[in-house]
């Protein structure tokens, strides 16, 4: 089991190799196997050079009785790589075969009260990674399952690219397009960015040190993006976005999720001039208080509290400001698979779990707890609160028709 944990908790910078270093990397590695140097070999192999073969590969996973089998099979039709230019990457189709077993309808009956076993969810993450796109169109909700339970660290960086389909801007933009506009030599926000650089993430190690490597990336792209988008410019909310994307992958990769978020994800509306879309989020937050906790609605109405009062960091930064590093990351995965409703269902998961509290403070009190509030409540405690409110697209879109007639109420 110890040799199986050292295999599956790889550095994701392992799958940033090429077939060269990869092959470097294993010579100096002293795994203790000549299984698992082959392993390790097939894997380097499969990921950076079989885009030029047909393969046909079995990877059974085996967790006491139960068993997964993924099977590639019909390697056939070819399409075009960014990665590889001049290389084929063979369109496989990913099967899912789960073997006839008398206990499988208790362990899916179980599955939601059951530990989470980290060894078989890395192993599922590592092999639905193959073909990532091609799994979540054919099995949209375990995939769903399986990112709501976390995506694992050493691949989150990657998945995260593949959700919000960041390089395939690449088609609609030159490929160099982050280095145009880092050669650009005047951009009218960088005094303000460098202002705000020292405050992102002051306590972690990637950004604490004045003008060093972690401050200059978030700069380089902070700046390369307002430069990319002088409607939306640079606002302070921006840098805890970016310097989150930047701990996870490179700049030129941490730039394009930037203009996916903002245009693909509809964010530009949260740092544009007004705020016009953090105002509609404020709108639906308080329609969705006071449909799911009225009793709290009530209370904080009286009590003169407003969403605009406390709600701001949560929206404009994704649940990134005075949240735990740990809650952070698992709101990012499910919001770049589903969307903003994840942040209104964080939302009200936070007012919901200090409700008794809060019911019984006054104005002060109640802006104290909700701002402590985000620290205060373990991950998978919010979590699991936030994902069992119901909340349908349908609600929200019929409280925005709702505030739209109200903002024109003449139309």
């Amino acid at each position: 089991m110890t040799r199986r944990l050292k295999i599956l908790h790889l550095s994701h910078d392992w799958l940033n190799l090429d077939s060269s270093k990869g092959l470097a990397a294993l010579a100096a590695c002293s795994l203790g196997s000549t299984l698992v140097a082959a392993f390790l070999l097939l894997r380097s192999f499969f990921a950076h050079v079989a885009p030029c073969c047909a393969l046909s590969f079995t990877f059974q996973l085996r967790k006491q009785q139960a068993k997964l089998r993924y099977t590639l099979t019909d390697c056939k039709a070819a399409h075009s790589v960014d990665d590889c230019p001049g290389m084929v990457v063979l369109d496989a189709e990913l099967c899912l075969l789960a073997p006839p077993d008398d206990e499988e309808e208790e362990r899916r009956a179980q599955r939601a009260s059951k530990l989470l076993d980290p060894v078989e969810h890395l192993e599922q993450w590592r092999v639905i990674c193959i073909d990532f796109h091609r799994f979540r169109a054919k099995c949209p909700d375990k995939c769903k399952e399986l990112i709501r339970q976390g995506i694992p660290e050493f691949l989150r960086g990657s998945v995260w690219q593949k959700l919000a389909l960041s390089r395939e801007l690449l088609h609609k933009h030159p490929k160099d397009i982050y280095e145009q506009m880092r050669r650009v030599q005047t951009a009218p926000c960088e005094g303000d960015i460098v202002r705000d650089i020292n405050r992102t993430f002051p306590k972690h190690v990637l950004y604490r040190d004045k003008q060093g490597l972690g401050q200059q990336q978030l700069l380089n792209v902070l700046r390369a993006y307002s430069i990319f988008n002088a409607e939306v410019g640079y606002c302070q909310g921006m840098g805890f976005i970016c310097g989150v994307l930047l701990m996870y992958m490179g700049e030129d990769d941490a730039f394009l999720m930037l203009i996916s978020l903002l245009e693909n994800y509809r964010m530009a509306g949260l740092f544009m001039p007004n705020l016009p879309l953090l105002n509609k989020y404020f709108f639906q937050l308080q329609r969705l208080l006071e449909i799911n906790l009225p009793l709290l609605h009530e209370h904080l109405t009286e009590q003169g509290v407003e969403p605009t009062m406390y709600a701001s960091q949560w929206f404009m930064t994704v649940c990134i400001y005075n949240f735990p590093f740990s809650t952070v990351v698992r709101v990012w995965d499910i919001f770049l698979a589903e969307g903003v409703k994840i942040i209104f269902r964080i939302a009200l998961a936070l007012l919901k779990l200090n409700q008794e509290a809060l019911l019984h403070q006054s104005f002060e009190q109640i802006l104290q707890t909700l701002k402590q509030a985000p620290s205060a409540v373990e991950s998978e405690v919010l979590i699991k609160t936030a994902l069992n409110i119901k909340l349908k697209n349908k609600t929200l879109k019929d409280i925005e028709s709702e505030w739209l007639s109200q903002m024109s109420p003449g139309l």
